[in-house]
């Protein structure tokens, strides 16, 4: 179980950002607020790793189950009319960046696990058990790490933010924690109707693939 300082740059920058949204001069629409952030592993060498697998559904991280234990029961998961292009989103870069999708159970070289969540805090949580029913046989103790650089502080006013780790198995260190080896972060207003939701989904995935060029094959 983890949790993050706020980073002050990230904070900055969506109070700026809200800031000008209030201007006369802001913003006209509302996905010109949408800020995608991405980050990795400069060290790790990502030509060694072609497989990748994909869960079905997006967990929903929620005030309620925060601090949870029993998440085989527990677990919420993103509506498939939000998830589903978030999924469908991330296969269609990882194919067209030379990935190969295989399912979990065939060993993959990493796995990419997306959360979602609402949030009007200026903090971000994050906890491994979320996704213990995605890795069989991992139990208590083990979670994430994220070697060479920082996650980002995901905080919002009335936000909706995607978050997508990609894990990497075979790292597993001596304190059971697989590493988290690349980054990406969506943070924008829950506003609009449903298919303009779900376009800004599309397009801020692609731009999330777009900044992370080292996974190009």
């Amino acid at each position: 179980m983890k949790k993050r300082n706020i980073s002050l740059k990230l904070a900055s920058l969506f109070i700026t950002i809200l800031m000008i949204s209030c201007s006369d001069d802001g913003p006209d629409y509302v996905d010109e607020l949408d800020v995608v952030y991405t980050n990795y592993d400069s060290s790790f060498d990502f030509s060694t790793t072609t497989t990748y697998a994909l869960p079905d559904r997006v967990i929903e991280v929620t005030g309620e189950n925060i601090g949870d234990t029993d998440f085989d029961e527990d677990v919420d998961y993103v509506d498939p009319v939000y998830g589903d292009p978030i999924l469908a989103g991330i296969k269609e870069n990882m194919d067209a960046f030379g990935w190969q999708e295989v399912d979990e159970s065939s060993n993959p070289d990493v796995i990419i696990l997306p959360t979602a969540m609402d949030t009007v805090n200026l903090y971000y949580y994050y906890d491994w058990g979320y996704w213990g029913w995605y890795y069989p046989g991992w139990g208590p103790g083990w979670g994430w790490y994220y070697p060479g650089y920082y996650p980002p502080i995901i905080s919002g006013y009335r936000s909706g933010t995607i978050l997508l780790q990609m894990t990497y198995p075979s790292g597993i260190g001596v304190n059971d924690n697989i590493p988290v080896l690349w980054t990406g972060a969506i943070n924008g207003l829950l506003e609009g109707s449903t298919s303009s939701i779900q376009t800004r989904i599309e397009n801020t995935v692609d731009q999330v693939f777009k900044q992370s060029q080292y996974l190009n094959k």
